[in-house]
């Protein structure tokens, strides 16, 4: 009679499955053509990748400092801040655009609230706060 398999025996199939058939496959390339040039490759691709993403940011900081001719917002943009004050595209240049936004037309005012990093059911990790596009608060958990 065939004994049925426990769960921690076939968590560790899983696991040997998972980490060990990648290992095999990278032993068997490296054994083929060789591991100098395996290596050579995975820090060419990791390289490129490096040298992608550097691009990318210096790239973004032209574009920024071309809109804007101002080196000290553009590094604020860059790193993401808020401040009171800020407009509603240099919201969207800093954090993107938001996930939901709320809002509500007065007969005077445009209020919204920007909704970012959403972690639940109506919950954010971030709320920006905008009166006439420009922020007057956020909150931050």
């Amino acid at each position: 009679m065939a004994k049925k398999m426990t769960k921690a025996e076939a968590q560790g199939i899983f696991w040997i499955v998972v980490i060990g058939l990648p290992i095999y496959g990278i032993m068997k390339l490296g054994e083929s053509v060789g591991w100098g040039s395996l290596i050579i490759l995975v820090v060419l691709v990791i390289g490129l990748v490096v040298w992608f993403q550097i691009s990318k940011v210096k790239k973004r900081r032209e574009i920024l400092l071309n809109k804007y001719q101002d080196p000290g917002l553009v590094e604020a943009l860059m790193a993401r801040r808020i401040w009171q004050g800020q407009t509603a595209e240099q919201v969207l240049d800093s954090l993107g655009e938001p996930h939901d936004v709320d809002q509500k037309l007065l007969k005077t005012k445009k209020k919204e609230v920007w909704k970012y990093n959403h972690q639940g059911a109506n919950r954010y990790g971030l709320r920006i706060t905008l009166d006439d596009d420009q922020v007057i608060g956020w909150d931050q958990k």
